[in-house]
């Protein structure tokens, strides 16, 4: 398993997943997003990546086939990009989410006031742009390894 910015031939399936999964794809490349995946026989399955502002890091594009649900991927690629975070001297991990807050409260994230995020998140075009004001804006502190 590799951690790298998107490549284009990787592009189209990773925005397809995306599309699939009702989650904003239109700036991947322009935002440098580093992705973590996994694939079934050459077909990507699931992804998550990261944009990363110094010491803070905006998750996004955490999507997993419909057909590969419930079977603990999503958990296992979290867990991934959280201890590759702290690797990378990430101390905190933000989020923005319409559907899955419920979620990441179970995985340590804590719901907080959408004004309180760093400018430098603040000013990325998903926070900025691609989400609804209406997202739940979330963060977590990573300064210790993550089980696996």
């Amino acid at each position: 398993m590799e951690t790298m910015p998107i490549k284009q031939d990787d592009l189209a399936s990773i925005s397809n997943l995306l599309k699939e999964n009702k989650l904003p794809y239109e700036d991947l490349l322009s935002s440098q997003v580093i992705f973590i995946t996994r694939k079934s026989r050459e077909q990507l399955i699931a992804c998550i990546g990261i944009e990363q502002y110094g010491s803070d890091a905006l998750l996004r594009s955490f999507a997993v086939d419909d057909s590969y649900k419930s079977k603990g991927i999503g958990t296992e690629l979290l867990h991934e990009l959280l201890n590759k975070c702290k690797e990378e001297g990430i101390k905190t991990l933000h989020l923005l989410t319409t559907t899955a807050a419920e979620y990441f409260e179970k995985k340590g994230f804590l719901r907080v006031e959408r004004l309180s995020a760093p400018i430098a998140i603040s000013r990325s075009k998903e926070f900025s742009e691609l989400c609804p004001s209406s997202s739940v804006y979330m963060r977590r502190d990573i300064t210790e390894l993550i089980p696996s």
